[in-house]
C-alpha cells in the first residue's frame, strides 16, 4: 500500500511507505539492457491510484521488434510486444504516465495469462498422475514423457429380458 501524499515517480522526493514516515526518494532501478537494444522509453515505477513503485518498464527496439523489459521484486523479464508497425507511433503519442500504465496493463495481461496457463497445465498433469496415465519412455540419451488419453468407459451392455 502506497502512502505517498501525491502521485510520485521513483527518483522524486515524496515516496512514503508508512503514513508516519517522512517522504523520501524511492530509488530508480531499471532492467538491464542487452547488446543490440535501442532504448526508446524508460518508465520508472510510480503511484497514482495504484502502488506500482516496484515495477520499472523499458521499451527497447531490437532487430526491428519492440520488447518490453520489466524489473520487479521477482527479477527481470523481457517480453516481445511488437505486433504491427504502428505500435511504435502509438507509444510515442502517449505521455509518460499514460505510457507507464499502458505498459503495466500489457505486463499484467501477460503475467495473468502465463499464470493461468501454468495452473491449467499443472492441473492436467496432476490429474494424469492421479489416474496413472503418465507414460515414460526411456531413449538412449533422452526421456519422453507423455499423458495417455483417458479411457472411454463403455456403458454396460443391456441384458435382454427373457
Amino acid at each position: 500500500m502506497c502512502c505517498c501524499d501525491k502521485p510520485t515517480i521513483n527518483g522524486e522526493i515524496g515516496y512514503k511507505w508508512q503514513p508516519e514516515h517522512a517522504p523520501h526518494v524511492h530509488p530508480v532501478n531499471p532492467p538491464e539492457l542487452q547488446e543490440g537494444d535501442v532504448l526508446l522509453y524508460d518508465e520508472p515505477g510510480r503511484c497514482g491510484g495504484l502502488d506500482s513503485h516496484c515495477h520499472h518498464y523499458r521499451v527497447v527496439e531490437r532487430h526491428g521488434s519492440l520488447n518490453l523489459l520489466v524489473r520487479h521484486g521477482g527479477g527481470d523479464e523481457r517480453l516481445r510486444v511488437s505486433l504491427y508497425k504502428q505500435q511504435k507511433a502509438i507509444l510515442a503519442g502517449l505521455d509518460s504516465h499514460s505510457r507507464y500504465w499502458m505498459l503495466n496493463a500489457i505486463y499484467r495481461a501477460h503475467a495473468d495469462g502465463s499464470r493461468d496457463a501454468r495452473d491449467r497445465e499443472t492441473g492436467r498433469w496432476s490429474q494424469a498422475a492421479i489416474d496413472k496415465r503418465i507414460k515414460v519412455r526411456r531413449r538412449k540419451h533422452t526421456v519422453e514423457v507423455s499423458i495417455l488419453p483417458k479411457a472411454i468407459e463403455q456403458p454396460p451392455a443391456a441384458t435382454a429380458a427373457p
